[in-house]
């Protein structure tokens, strides 16, 4: 095995990081992120070298199949992940070490996203301990951290959604594509979320941070034009590349969406037969809750259902062993911050209102996409961690408030000291839309 390119990987993350600006200027932003990026890496060296830690048996299917084509020099199967590693233990040796270290990589750069969103939304005086509440969840530093999908999709589905705002809320240069190309190579990673590129995009794109007055309702700037010009480019496009040409394994949304049309029938069949099969699969995480394709009715009726046992399972009644025990804290968390979110919502106003509303309606479609499909909550676990940070970044500091008053009190001074403002005007600017 060659290990050296993981090796050099862990070391260079530590200054990865510090060569940030949002980063290095804050001094408690950077110990926080390097006690964070210290027990992903311990994490990934226990998986590698002492003992494979628990759901960590797709990331060897994974880099085995990925080894075969390395070996043999040709990229010949595989879903687009199996084949993007194959390509680097062509270029730098086959190494299981170096696949997990590659998705710490990732992780890592998702912090620094984060920390960017943080600063754009403005919930800058808990940063710390939102980047904290983020980095430090158990399935997160497991699951992140031993060569799984998962890192890819939080870094990329936070990229198509740190870039999407950057178009409305301090504008940057090349947004528009950059939010275009994030959301290709997110839908590279899942096809779920590919499917949810084709409504996030234009979503994005079409979004207006403040409430337009009477007057501007009817009227169209040069910004928006542009924006429309572009969702239209986008879904013909998207439709046409998949419909007149082979995509050899990369399932995105506009090729799913496409085998939908053609066979729409046949689609739900297999969407049934799928559903249907898992839940019937004898299973100790098997929750027995799932969407109903019956009829109109039966799946309005089933699908509440399907996504509350989706994201707050296991109950306590269901906890039997060790494993179950984080779950069940991670279901608790995600409720908590789920409250805390909606009263976050209620109490904010103007341009910080649509903000979380846009977040909120991403962080829904994320999960209703994925519970559709899952029913055992020991998979759902990994799914809620694609879409946990939105609910962190609107809920956290709610949530973050309501522990160090009432549960573990801790002196105005400490918190004041974790969590200092950041001097300057506000994110929330107005845009000329």
């Amino acid at each position: 095995m060659q290990d050296w390119a993981g090796w050099l990987l862990l070391f260079s993350s530590f200054f990865i990081v510090r060569s940030f600006r949002e980063v290095r200027k804050d001094r408690s932003v950077v110990t926080a992120l390097f006690f964070i990026l210290a027990l992903h890496h311990i994490a990934a060296i226990t998986n590698a070298y002492i003992v494979i830690l628990p759901g960590a048996g797709d990331a060897e299917g994974f880099f085995s199949k990925a080894m075969i084509m390395a070996d043999s020099d040709k990229i010949t199967f595989g879903m687009p992940y199996i084949r993007i590693l194959s390509v680097v233990f062509m270029v730098l040796g086959s190494s299981c070490f170096l696949g997990a270290e590659l998705s710490v990589l990732a992780f890592t750069f998702s912090c620094i996203v984060f920390i960017k969103i943080v600063n754009i939304i403005d919930v800058r005086r808990h940063r710390v301990w939102l980047l904290m509440l983020y980095g430090l969840l158990p399935s997160i530093i497991i699951y992140t951290s031993v060569g799984l999908r998962e890192a890819y999709q939080i870094l990329f589905l936070m990229l198509v959604i740190y870039c999407g705002l950057r178009v409305h809320l301090k504008p940057m240069n090349g947004a528009r594509l950059f939010t275009m190309l994030s959301g290709f190579l997110l839908s590279m990673f899942h096809y779920a979320l590919g499917i949810l590129t084709i409504i996030l995009i234009p979503i994005l794109l079409l979004w207006q941070p403040q409430k337009r007055s009477i007057a501007k309702r009817f009227t169209i700037s040069k910004r928006r034009f542009i924006n429309i010009i572009l969702v239209i480019i986008f879904l013909l496009g998207g439709f046409y590349f998949c419909t007149r040409s082979p995509n050899e394994g990369v399932l995105i949304g506009f090729e799913y969406l496409n085998y939908i049309r053609a066979d729409y029938k046949g689609f739900l069949m297999n969407l049934d037969k799928v559903i249907s099969g898992a839940a019937r699969t004898q299973g100790r995480t098997n929750y027995g809750k799932h969407l109903d394709l019956d009829s109109i009715e039966s799946v309005i009726r089933t699908m509440p259902v399907s996504l509350a046992y989706y994201l707050f399972t296991p109950s306590p009644w269901n906890i039997r062993n060790f494993m179950d025990i984080f779950m069940g804290f991670e279901a608790l968390i995600r409720f908590s911050l789920i409250v805390f979110s909606i009263k976050s919502w209620c109490k904010s106003q103007g341009p910080q209102r649509r903000s979380y509303s846009l977040l909120l309606f991403i962080y829904f479609s994320v999960s209703l996409l994925f519970a559709i499909g899952t029913t055992n909550y020991g998979t759902a676990m990994r799914h809620n961690m694609v879409s946990y940070w939105l609910i962190v970044l609107v809920g956290g500091s709610g949530l973050i408030k309501f522990v160090t008053k009432y549960i573990l009190p801790i002196s105005k001074s400490e918190v004041h000291n974790s969590s200092r403002e950041i001097t300057g005007p506000s994110s929330m600017r107005k845009c000329n839309t």
